[in-house]
């Protein structure tokens, strides 16, 4: 890459993370300018276009990048064996360095202008009017309560629904559709621009996902969200509806859980109601002391209990030193984009729930 280039991926790059620090968080500015106006007009495009590839853009991407490398090994072999001059180590560092700098400056950018500067947005709780505030062990146990209720009424009606783990014939072809039909009008209702068709795939294979500890993820570059395949299919509608509100612009951890609590709520299919209470019972019960949690365990219908005895034994298969690496690092990357609760941030999700269903009857 020529030294003027570089400098300009470099200049770019730095200043696309300044604005993002100097916008803030709950930015008017960001909220009209990028989040309703470049994000969903972006969205529509790529949607429209690129969007319909019958292929998962990270496998195509991927495979860019590798074939990529491999011509630049191959350059690098050749060039050894034709002896052609080469510079000064010192020159070769300074180049590596460089290069490295304009790629990196690259991806911050496109970061950014892709998706990134939705962090900048207003938080949902001033869009909705929400008080998210901190629930007592009380507050919470009654929460929990109300989603093990909900939750088993909703699995109760799955065809073919026993005591034992749902299989995967639970779910319906149509999911990633099903899904979209129950986010968009949340969105819409909430006053969210919903532009575009968002995708979310399967990622295989998905125990890679999970070993750095993360179910599912929205990727800017790819334009599209992806779940690991080997999530059990209680747990597939939650997690798709939360990293498809992230690829509408919704990139608040809390906020994504909460609109996908609420898409999943308002879903007619059962598995998709049952997936978004059994996620919001997993959080308010995870939040309350091991005795309270061991009371609320136990009044669980079986095949609930069954349900999650098997998320955690799959979950547990991949834990490990990149599990506990990944969520450190991924603890500090939520905070340099201005979310001081890091990983705490997903368990503010109870609090807007809670708060939504003190506003209004409509809650379900």
């Amino acid at each position: 890459m020529r030294p003027r280039a570089a400098g300009i991926w470099i200049f770019l790059g730095a200043g696309a993370a300044g604005l993002h620090f100097a916008l803030g968080r709950d930015s008017s500015l960001a909220e009209s300018l990028f989040s309703r106006g470049l994000y969903a007009a972006w969205r529509r495009i790529w949607d429209d276009t690129l969007g319909l590839s019958p292929l998962p853009w990270l496998y195509i991407f991927a495979a860019c990048l590798l074939a990529a490398l491999i011509a630049k090994i191959s350059g690098i072999l050749f060039r050894r064996r034709t002896k052609e001059p080469s510079s000064g180590s010192t020159k070769k560092l300074g180049r590596a360095v460089v290069r490295i700098a304009s790629w990196a400056g690259a991806l911050v950018f496109f970061f950014y202008i892709l998706w990134g500067f939705n962090y900048n947005r207003v938080g949902l709780e001033k869009q909705l009017g929400l008080d998210p505030s901190p629930l007592a062990a009380d507050a919470l146990a009654a929460e929990a309560s109300w989603a093990s209720r909900m939750a088993s009424e909703s699995r109760a009606s799955i065809s073919g629904a026993t005591a034992e783990v749902l299989r995967n014939g639970a779910l319906p072809e149509s999911l990633e559709s099903d899904i979209r039909r129950a986010l968009v009008p949340v969105l819409r209702k909430s006053g969210y621009p919903a532009s575009g068709r968002v995708r979310v795939r399967e990622f295989v294979p998905g125990g890679w996902m999970m070993r750095f500890s993360g179910t599912g993820v929205y990727i800017p570059y790819c334009g599209e969200g992806y779940i690991a395949d080997n999530l059990l299919p209680f747990e597939k509608p939650f997690t798709m509806a939360h990293e498809m509100a992230h690829g509408y612009g919704i990139a608040d951890e809390a906020g994504a859980n909460f609109l996908a609590y609420l898409a999943c709520a308002s879903s007619p299919l059962p598995i998709v109601r049952y997936s978004g209470y059994a996620a919001y019972w997993s959080t308010a019960a995870g939040e309350l002391p091991r005795a309270e949690f061991k009371t609320l365990w136990e009044g669980l219908p079986e095949g609930m209990k069954a349900d999650l005895r098997a998320a955690q034994a799959n979950a547990a298969r991949y834990h490990g030193a990149l599990d506990r690496i990944s969520r450190k690092v991924y603890a500090q990357y939520l905070k340099t984009q201005g979310i001081a609760d890091g990983l705490r941030s997903y368990s503010r999700f109870v609090g807007l729930v809670a708060a939504w269903k003190k506003k209004g009857p409509d809650t379900r």
